[in-house]
């Protein structure tokens, strides 16, 4: 998956103070914000932050100190020494489109989402790890994996690929470009295959392996490994004929993916948080959210199940 890298700078603060508000957690512009100037914590100034550019304080108003408040948000103060020009703001009310899902019927819980596929973004399994999705210690706290689920485009010749594993910590911030760093590899699944004239979901059950996930982030990817026609030939194949994972619409910022350089167009090493550099640059370049169809990640699911505690007497 390739992506031209773009890094949004500020200039610094003049005489007149300017922010733009944004989710913490997605990057996104928020737009519409109740601000309140306070002296000796005294209110003394409303107003609400622009919906469309950076906001700009009066400059003939003396303030000590400033509060945020948005419907659905955490109110957010800050001393005036220590606005900065991104202000961020905490989501308290989510949507019902959560990441962990409960699964009654078989007492099982879905970490990921389920969005509608995008076609134009599907992407061939490649032989190197360049695109996978983050799993982070929160979503896999207390939790054994069980299965993996994935979806392809129907396939056109028999596929052997392997699922990998990774021990991942981020680097750096969403402000200046995070990215994400591969430690050991934790699990590899043996060779698996997807025949010939699959379609859709995928479904591969890893309970015999008993992977530990254990206080860590894991970033999980497909690794193809070889193609074969119907003489069971070892063949290649070019991009349009590849076996191809659907993308889908995405809420969140864990899918990772190296980049193309701006400007010398070359494949870099680093793994991109790619929705969160997304949200980020259209929040800082033109002040609002991306269109949903802009926001998009692989669609792999794990299916797991709750740890027994065993309690030593």
């Amino acid at each position: 998956m390739k992506y031209l890298l773009l890094f949004f700078t500020f200039t610094t603060f003049g005489q007149i103070q300017k922010f733009i508000p944004l989710d913490e957690d997605t990057l996104e512009f928020i737009s519409e914000v109740n601000y309140t100037l306070y002296s000796n914590k005294k209110p003394i100034f409303f107003n609400i932050t622009s919906n469309d550019s950076v906001t700009r304080l009066p400059k003939n108003i003396d303030f000590d100190s400033i509060s945020f408040n948005k419907l659905n948000f955490k109110e957010t103060g800050l001393k005036k020494e220590n606005l900065s020009e991104v202000v961020h703001l905490k989501k308290i009310e989510y949507e019902l489109d959560e990441v962990i899902i409960s699964n009654s019927k078989q007492n099982e819980i879905e970490i990921g989402e389920k969005g509608r596929f995008v076609k134009r973004y599907s992407n061939s399994i490649l032989k190197d790890t360049e695109y996978g999705l983050l799993f982070r210690e929160s979503d896999l706290r207390n939790k054994q994996i069980k299965g993996l689920h994935f979806y392809v485009e129907k396939v056109k010749y028999k596929t052997n690929y392997k699922i990998k594993i990774y021990a991942a910590n981020e680097i750096g911030n969403f402000y200046s470009g995070q990215t994400l760093k591969l430690n050991e590899l934790i699990f590899e699944s043996p060779i698996l295959t997807i025949e010939k004239g699959t379609k859709s979901k995928v479904e591969t059950n890893l309970e015999e392996y008993n992977i530990n996930t254990d206080n860590q982030d894991v970033f999980i990817c497909l690794e193809l490994q070889d193609y074969y026609d119907d003489n069971n030939n070892l063949i290649e194949l070019k991009f349009k004929e590849a076996t191809k994972i659907k993308f889908q619409l995405s809420k969140l910022t864990n899918y990772y993916a190296k980049t193309s350089d701006f400007y010398t167009k070359k494949i870099i090493d680093d793994f991109i948080n790619i929705n969160a550099m997304i949200n980020r640059d259209f929040a800082t370049q033109f002040f609002k959210k991306p269109h949903k169809s802009n926001l998009v990640a692989p669609a792999i699911i794990l299916y797991a199940t709750k740890k027994r505690i065993s309690l030593n007497r």
